[in-house]
């Protein structure tokens, strides 16, 4: 087993000095590798993030944390407000922390998401996440986008957006127990689903075959009143999954004629009178583009 270090001769013993992770600064390999045996030159990236380097009310130093795109180690850096590394720590094997800690992350909000959600969808935001797991996570810091990133590779999820307060997720139903046994009592319904603000979706009919349309934008504003009235039925039908399949976000549903849930997706897809449309959607025109099997 190799590592690094850096050897202190005759040291009667090692100060570590606590620290908190503010930024994960990456840079190139050749960048990081000038970096690291320049130590005192001004960098941009140090002028940049001198906001993000100082020393809190408990005098705990907040730092950046500088690593390569391939290499295992890295450098936590305090410039003290200039634009070089005035204080810098060697970190070995820095790549390998960092991942453990954002899979650690990513873990617990999946088990959390998944035990609590009664429709698949999740958001969760970054000052709950930072404040939960101690670590500082905005949408552009370095962890953030590599949370996102983690929680995007997961089995559970089937959709995933990062804004700028938090991250949306919507996870395939198989991995949620309250949509599995109806949350707060039966199935899931389409008009449940509808809560998620569903976008380019397909709707397919759990058992029979049928001609599919690109339903470009669904949520619970899409319908009018008479809508949702006329369209009861498809409405009530019952979600067994929500996944990625051939077409992209793919429902199979079961509770009515496939012919009716087809009708359903073509009229939402523009393919129905202008009159109809007016009176069943919430739309002056349609902009969908159907794409049909």
């Amino acid at each position: 087993m190799k590592t690094g270090t850096a050897f202190l001769r005759k040291e009667n013993k090692h100060d570590i000095s606590p620290c908190k992770i503010e930024r994960i600064v990456t840079l190139p390999d050749r960048e990081f590798q000038e970096f690291s045996e320049n130590l005192l030159k001004n960098y941009d990236f140090i002028s940049k993030y001198k906001n993000d380097m100082f020393v809190d009310k408990d005098n705990l130093p907040h730092c950046l944390l500088v690593m390569a795109e391939t290499e295992l180690d890295g450098y936590l850096v305090d410039s003290q407000g200039y634009d070089y590394p005035r204080y810098t720590g060697y970190f070995p094997n820095a790549r390998d922390f960092i991942n453990a800690h954002i899979c650690e992350m990513a873990d617990e909000i999946i088990k959390d998401g998944t035990a609590h959600t009664e429709n698949g969808s999740w958001v969760v935001g970054f000052d709950e996440i930072s404040q939960h797991f101690d670590s500082t996570v905005t949408p552009q810091n370095g962890i953030g986008e590599l949370l996102y990133a983690k929680l995007m590779e997961r089995d559970e999820v089937a959709q995933i957006i990062a804004t700028e307060d938090c991250i949306e997720m919507t996870y395939h139903l198989e991995h949620c127990p309250q949509c599995q046994s109806g949350g707060a009592g039966g199935f899931m319904s389409l008009i449940s689903l509808m809560g998620c603000n569903l976008e380019d979706v397909h709707l397919c009919d759990t058992d029979e075959e049928h001609d599919l349309a690109t339903i470009t934008e669904l949520n619970e504003n899409t319908l009018t009143e008479q809508g949702k009235q006329d369209w009861a039925d498809v409405l009530s039908v019952k979600v067994n999954r929500i996944y990625t399949g051939y077409y992209g976000l793919q429902v199979d549903v079961e509770g009515c004629p496939a012919d009716r849930l087809r009708d359903f997706s073509y009229m939402l897809a523009g393919q129905c009178s202008a009159e109809d449309f007016a009176r069943w959607v919430n739309q002056s025109e349609p902009e969908q583009i159907m794409k049909m099997k």
